[in-house]
């Protein structure tokens, strides 16, 4: 018979399991949007922002501090001569630091300035959830999501060196055949979830399409892989009109690849072409 402490050992292990994959998720959700260039972005121009505020107000508390001590010799003359140094020590020393918390304030102006003039870039891709272990899916949607992130580096990069025609092509072509092998993805998951509960002399046919499946979305991923390719000679060339036709040709490929994967599946489903419908037994 199981001890107290084991049973309780067995109920947070599974706890911990029921929570690994949501808890992961929300981590890596984190840190890529800490990492994202428009999220550095908006938090450089929030602190510059907040730094050229409170050194304005420093400056005047401190400016307003060194003009009281300037202007008030009578009471400083009630401590005689020791009063005189002390004022000319706090006049002195009020008018540095508020000199000083001036030059910084104006120092985070011109910054916070410079940054609101610098366009935001796109955001990062929301890290899309992955299938579970096991799963065939698994390994090309993993592909597929750090194939995203490269590719938004990329136009990110060609987008600051003035190919921001090209790249928005690209992030929209991209993204369209992104949603296209994640369709295709969900599709071989629902199949390999019906194996189990399908009659014997039927899952060879679902395996099968398992197979077929898996197989298309090795395909896409290497034409997604073509435009990333592309991305990074685009950013290494050095003439713009080298730039223009790499990405170009890679995103026209891609194009035709996603629209080859509607026209395949857009009808409902795997099953619903009939070259590709299961034999029935």
């Amino acid at each position: 018979m199981k001890s107290r402490k084991q049973e309780l050992a067995q109920l947070g292990e599974a706890a911990l399991e029921q929570l690994r994959g949501p808890l992961l998720s929300e981590v890596r959700r984190k840190f890529a949007t800490w990492r994202d260039p428009r999220a550095r972005l908006l938090r450089q121009r929030k602190r510059a922002k907040r730094t050229a505020a409170g050194s304005a107000v420093s400056t005047g508390v401190f400016g307003a501090g060194a003009f009281v001590s300037a202007s008030t010799p009578t009471f400083w003359g009630m401590w005689g001569e020791l009063g005189w140094l002390f004022q000319d020590v706090a006049t002195v020393g009020l008018g540095g630091v508020a000199v000083a918390s001036g030059v910084g304030a104006v120092s985070a102006g011109l910054k916070y300035r410079r940054l609101m003039k610098t366009p935001l870039p796109e955001p990062l891709p929301e890290p899309a959830a992955l299938p579970q272990q096991g799963s065939a899916a698994r390994e090309p949607m993993q592909r597929l999501r750090d194939a995203e992130q490269s590719l938004h580096r990329a136009l990110a990069q060609l987008t600051s060196e003035g190919a921001g025609s090209a790249a928005a092509d690209a992030r929209g072509t991209a993204a369209s055949a992104a949603a296209e092998l994640r369709r295709v993805g969900e599709r071989l998951v629902a199949v390999e979830a019906a194996i189990p509960h399908a009659p014997a002399a039927q899952k060879s046919a679902l395996r099968a399409d398992v197979q077929r499946l898996r197989e298309e979305l090795g395909e896409g991923l290497d034409g997604y892989g073509a435009l990333v390719a592309a991305a990074g000679r685009a950013v290494a060339a050095s003439g713009a009109s080298e730039q223009k036709y790499l990405m170009q040709d890679a995103t026209d490929r891609l194009a035709g690849l996603a629209a080859g994967l509607r026209e395949m599946f857009g009808a409902g489903g795997p099953g619903s072409d009939p070259e590709h419908r299961s034999d029935p037994a």
